[in-house]
């Protein structure tokens, strides 16, 4: 390693003294290049909490009560702030190895997702012998890590399994985000990048906090705003903290959902919502419980994807783009111009042009209570209603399906990518032995620059992109080049005819 930096290595002389002395020399070199290391941190950690010590409840409670009387809530603030534009601003330098022209043909499409990073420290203790590490659990040793926390997650999917397991250790979580393809069904034209990451933090604490973090950074960087893909944690996640100031971004999250957010999830302007999309009114039930059924099993494949198809058609549909502020006007199916569907609220839908291909049958409690967008020609609905589960596509549609899992490959593959244990090793903590939240972001930065590095050399060097030389054709000249007349080169040389005859 030394050789690859250009470091001389160190040469210990025989003599005895001679080691003594030469042995001191390397450790204040050591100690000085640690000693700048944590005046670095120093000035970008936003933890209160001491560190490098196991200490007893009530003697951690006491050091973090007389940090907290000279770190006001401001320079911790301030420290944050500075944590977060720096690893950002080494994963940017990265970024910036590749050409140009293969920048700019990427348009923003991402995929974010938090994973474990394991600490390099023991684990707090409960108190007498507890196991619980709910919120509140009693402690009685704090770990030398108390910036850390218990990753817990189960290794089965089957919650009424009493016997599955659970793998826990101390550790933080790294909230990443990783470039994607804009077009899933054309070949990458970008490599797959960690765009920008949040400073590291506890496990499940604020995804959708985190996320914005480093999609912030990656605008203040200049980078595009694109499709942005997230599992269930994100679309758990409150409207404030991840959808609405995704959107601001100029991101369009696309959504996986739970049980709980399956169906009808509420009403805007008479429209139903159902499963992230705005529907007419009269849509049918088993439309709207269609992947309710499908997930109980009580309907097969093929009868989910005809209900979706049928579904489909009962959506709303745009009348206008977003504006600058986020409204955007929305028309049912049946009204104009141009109804797609045929319905006795809207009188003009009975006299199409050969365009609708369905017909609605609206209850009569719904005749009898006519609602806004039924009445109207379109509403106008803003960013802020039923924002939390609002995304673009049709979910379970062939253009959601294809971009989602597209895109959550790509975050699920770097993850393994950064893990691999011959590489950056990501989640083997003997890589990083030092303690704290400040230390352990700038070094998980590290690990994602040099992997981003390693990926930008396999994609130029197996990619075409970019590329513009173009086979030159032969001049067409008469006559022999001046390379003809190299020494040794036989050249035909017309010579004159003695007889005087050319």
């Amino acid at each position: 390693m030394r050789a690859e930096l250009g470091i001389e290595e160190p040469t210990i002389p025989y003599a005895a003294g001679a080691v003594r002395g030469k042995a001191k020399e390397h450790q204040a070199l050591y100690r000085n290049v640690r000693t700048r290391l944590h005046g670095l941190l120093s000035l970008m950690d936003p933890s209160p909490l001491p560190k490098n010590r196991r200490l007893h409840h009530d003697a951690f409670a006491a050091a973090v009560a007389r940090r907290e009387q000279v770190l006001s809530n401001e320079e911790l603030a301030l420290r944050y702030d500075r944590l977060n534009w720096f690893i950002n601003e080494l994963i940017e330098t990265s970024i910036e190895l590749l050409p140009r022209a293969v920048r700019r043909r990427w348009k923003g499409s991402v995929a974010v997702d938090a994973t474990a990073v394991a600490a390099f420290a023991r684990p707090s203790r409960p108190r007498h012998g507890k196991k619980s590490w709910g919120k509140g659990a009693p402690i009685e040793v704090v770990s030398a890590d108390p910036d850390a926390g218990m990753y817990i997650r189960k290794q089965s999917n089957n919650d009424d399994d009493p016997a599955a397991s659970k793998k826990s250790f101390w550790a933080y979580e790294a909230t990443l985000v990783v470039a994607g393809a804009d077009d899933p069904g054309t070949a990458s034209v970008f490599p797959t990048l960690v765009m920008g990451m949040a400073p590291l933090h506890q496990p499940g604490r604020e995804p959708g906090v985190n996320a914005v973090r480093a999609l912030r950074s990656m605008s203040e960087r200049g980078h595009p705003p694109g499709w942005l893909a997230g599992d269930r944690a994100y679309t758990d996640a409150k409207a404030e903290h991840f959808a609405l100031p995704a959107r601001a971004l100029g991101y369009k999250p696309v959504l996986d959902y739970a049980e709980d957010h399956l169906g009808v999830q509420g009403s805007q302007e008479g429209f139903v919502f159902v499963e992230g999309a705005l529907y007419c009114p009269a849509i049918p039930a088993v439309l709207t419980s269609a992947t309710m059924d499908f997930r109980k099993k009580t309907i097969d494949e093929a009868t989910y994807q005809a209900r979706l198809a049928e579904r489909r058609r009962y959506a709303a549909l745009p009348k206008a783009g977003v504006d600058d502020e986020g409204f955007q006007r929305w028309r049912c199916p049946s009204s104009n111009p141009h109804p797609v569907a045929a319905c006795v609220l809207k009188p003009a839908s009975q006299h199409h042009d050969g365009r609708v291909r369905l017909a609605v049958h609206p209850s009569q409690s719904l005749i009898t209570t006519t609602p806004r967008c039924c009445k109207q020609g379109s509403v106008t609905i803003g960013p802020a209603p039923l924002a939390k589960l609002r995304q673009d596509l049709l979910f379970q549609s062939p253009e959601w399906a294809a971009r989602y899992h597209a895109l959550r490959s790509t975050i699920e593959g770097m993850n393994g990518y950064l893990k691999d244990g011959a590489r950056e090793a990501l989640d083997d903590p003997e890589r990083r032995r030092i303690h704290g939240v400040a230390a352990q972001s700038l070094f998980v930065a590290l690990l994602v620059f040099a992997a981003n590095v390693r990926k930008i050399q396999e994609f130029m060097k197996n990619s075409t992109v970019g590329d513009r030389s173009r086979r030159r054709l032969p001049r067409r000249r008469s006559g022999q080049p001046l390379a003809a007349w190299q020494p040794g080169s036989v050249v035909e040389v017309d010579h004159p005819d003695p007889s005087g005859s050319t």
